[in-house]
């Protein structure tokens, strides 16, 4: 065979190696984080069924235990749009450290449906950037909620190494005794490497500011702002996903009242929260 035959097989063969490696790197990459969305999405026909699993625990001058779940159904209805319907479920036990002491009290609870759409606007692999649009609408019998999460991702080192940061508003009412109004602020973001192409590890960061009453109309009373930090790591072994991550309450937060705060931490919400999911996907 000439030198100049064997070129382009050669340029071909890296270009088909490229191809595999590119597609190995995206189904790996898929969703490092527990807490994020990148911009990765199902391939169009695509589906993915995901349980996740969560244990939230302590809070100031009382102990707390909770466990939730939630399952999760994806399908990609296009390379662009991919469409998404879960339910959730969790139990809980509190008891209140106070003398002469009180029991505890425990009980379950069903979270209801949750419908979410997500809109790839820009691809990671092929574009600058990667942007994504995410809405959520969620129905159950203590809460119903809309949120919109704009996504944004940014890769280096042959896409081993993501940064990934998401931006959303949520609005909704929560029923405690009669239904009550309520909006949120959150910004989210994380870092992860893929140590091996199947194995990755990475640091993720939340931040949320509730507020009483909706934004929209002006009426919407400032409260706490928590924040949230710890690592999460993946193993891939396609078609399956197994995800594990801790995250701890920072004593950042803040509260305008004053009533709330407890040696930087806000007193009603949990100081520690571990996740774990595993996916299974059908393409």
């Amino acid at each position: 065979m000439s030198l100049s035959a064997s070129r382009p097989l050669r340029a071909l063969s890296r270009a088909a190696f490229a191809v595999l490696l590119l597609s190995t790197a995206a189904r790996a990459d898929d969703q490092p984080f527990l807490t994020l969305d990148t911009t990765d999405i199902e391939p169009q026909f695509g589906h993915e069924l995901e349980q996740n699993f969560g244990w939230n625990t302590g809070m100031s001058g009382r102990a707390f235990n909770e466990f939730e779940g939630e399952s999760e159904w994806e399908y990609g209805l296009s390379d662009k749009l991919q469409l998404a319907v879960a339910t959730s479920y969790a139990w809980a036990r509190e008891h209140d450290h106070v003398f002469p002491p009180v029991g505890a009290e425990s009980g379950s609870e069903w979270g209801g449906i949750e419908g979410e759409a997500i809109y790839q606007a820009m691809n990671v692999y092929f574009d600058p950037i990667g942007l994504g649009f995410k809405f959520n609408a969620a129905a159950g019998p203590s809460e119903r909620a809309l949120e919109a999460t704009l996504l944004l991702q940014k890769n280096f080192v042959n896409d081993r190494l993501r940064f990934v940061a998401n931006i959303g508003g949520e609005f909704g009412q929560e029923k405690d005794g009669t239904w009550a109004d309520y909006s949120a602020l959150t910004f989210n973001a994380g870092v992860a490497y893929n140590i091996t192409w199947g194995f990755s590890a990475g640091l993720e960061f939340n931040a949320e500011h509730d507020f009483d009453g909706f934004l929209l109309n002006g009426r919407a009373v400032p409260g706490p702002t928590t924040y949230f930090f710890g690592p999460t790591i993946q193993y891939v072994a396609h078609p399956w996903t197994a995800s594990l991550g801790f995250q701890a309450q920072l004593p950042w937060s803040q509260d305008p009242s004053h009533s709330l705060v407890s040696q930087g931490f806000i007193a009603d919400t949990e100081r520690a929260r571990i996740g774990f999911r595993v996916t299974r996907d059908f393409y």
